[in-house]
């Protein structure tokens, strides 16, 4: 339980909502057609070409994401935010209604909370209360985070989801500006049955809603705190 944390104000958790509920079909029927874009959304080519840390968690992607966003505020005003995603903590800065339909007891917050800017290599953060926590696969304060983990075990193949990794990263482009770019790795589905197929189909499209709301929440909070310092 975070205490003394500033929450989602009742008007934008209403705006949000309803702009969510109009993006939702549009983003679902367009998506063959929009895929392509919206899966590169704001990126530059050289940031999708790249190679980032956090790749090598998936040695063989079958499907790679890049999304970013331009921020008008240093790098460290992006920063508390990006540490203290999940659940259990800040949240996932998207839309709560979606969130908590999907049976996620989330409440976003809109501060900075001291006690959880620390996060190490090795942590679990949780995305559902229902599922095990995705570790902390690569650190650096500041710069980026990145969740996944190298398979030494030699058993991925075994296991009936693909592999995944999924990563924040904060470039800076000047005194008081950077860019927050997400990064998701997938392998190939291996066992593909058309419950799964289609499944990993739904999921895409509401991944990019999620996420571009995400993004521009980060922006706005991260814009908000470097004019108050």
């Amino acid at each position: 339980m975070i205490h003394s944390a500033e929450h989602r104000s009742t008007l934008r958790f209403v705006l949000e909502t309803a702009e969510g509920l109009g993006l939702l079909p549009l983003v679902l029927i367009t998506w063959p057609v929009s895929r392509r874009w919206l899966e590169k959304w704001g990126s530059r080519p050289d940031e999708r070409a790249r190679s980032w840390p956090g790749d090598e968690f998936v040695a063989r992607a079958d499907h790679v994401c890049t999304r970013a966003i331009d921020i008008a505020a240093a790098g460290s005003d992006v920063w508390p935010w990006v540490v203290q995603f999940g659940l259990g903590r800040a949240g996932f800065y998207s839309y709560e209604l979606f969130e908590r339909l999907a049976g996620i007891p989330v409440k976003n917050v809109e501060s900075v909370v001291a006690k959880l800017q620390s996060l190490s290599v090795g942590d679990a953060i949780r995305l559902h209360p229902k599922a095990p926590g995705i570790p902390v696969g690569l650190l650096e304060p500041g710069a980026h985070v990145c969740y996944g983990a190298l398979d030494v075990s030699g058993e991925s193949d075994s296991k009936p989801d693909p592999g995944r990794s999924w990563s924040m990263y904060i470039l800076p482009t000047g005194p008081s500006s950077s860019r927050l770019v997400l990064r998701g790795c997938i392998e190939p589905v291996r066992q593909p049955s058309l419950t799964k197929r289609l499944s990993l189909v739904l999921d895409a499209p509401i991944d990019f809603l999620m996420e571009q709301r995400m993004l521009r929440t980060i922006r706005r909070l991260a814009v908000s705190r470097a004019g108050q310092t």
